[in-house]
């Protein structure tokens, strides 16, 4: 083994060594916990928005948990428990708008936008500046021709991932 090869394995040796110690988890994801966290717990979602299926608070609740455990290695706080992180919130917004007027004589819209808000309560019970109360939004936009109702299930689905995503990057990404 020659000098400059010795010097490439001790450098990366070293590397790994301190990266070990540093006190912080890092993930695949691009996320990095803090290792004394080790549980999660999401208290159910509410419907706020008065609009929309009646299912819709469950689904982002599992949607968000099935999320938490696909992408750490997080376990749910024991049931009645709070974990080490807790999210809340509700569905505050569930509203249908025209995004483009159509032309002609009877004026149809060509296209809609569905927009949900989720309001969500983050508690990080080792480090309370990363505790957030914050609103997320996001939209999926469908034609004229349709109504609400025949997009529904697809919409909703993009547009929870979207937010569960966006929640999940603000609690647990610290860039």
């Amino acid at each position: 083994m020659n000098k400059n090869n010795f010097i490439k394995y001790l450098f990366l040796l070293s590397t790994l060594v301190f990266s070990g110690c540093a006190g912080v988890k890092f993930t695949f994801s691009g996320v990095n916990i803090d290792p004394n966290i080790k549980t999660f717990s999401i208290e159910p979602y509410t419907n706020e928005a008065g609009d929309g299926p009646a299912t819709m608070a469950f689904q982002f609740t599992d949607d968000f948990t099935q999320y938490i455990l696909r992408n750490t290695s997080l376990l749910p706080a024991e049931q009645g428990q709070k974990g080490d992180i807790e999210f809340s919130g509700a569905i505050t917004g569930y509203r249908v708008t025209p995004v483009s007027p159509g032309g002609g004589e009877t004026q149809q819209t060509q296209q809609q936008r569905l927009t949900i808000t989720v309001k969500t309560n983050f508690i990080n019970n080792f480090d309370d500046e990363k505790s957030f109360d914050q609103g997320f939004s996001f939209f999926y936009d469908f034609s004229g021709n349709q109504t609400v109702q025949q997009v529904e299930t697809e919409a909703i689905d993009v547009i929870f991932e979207q937010i569960i995503y966006d929640t999940f990057q603000k609690a647990l990404a610290d860039w």
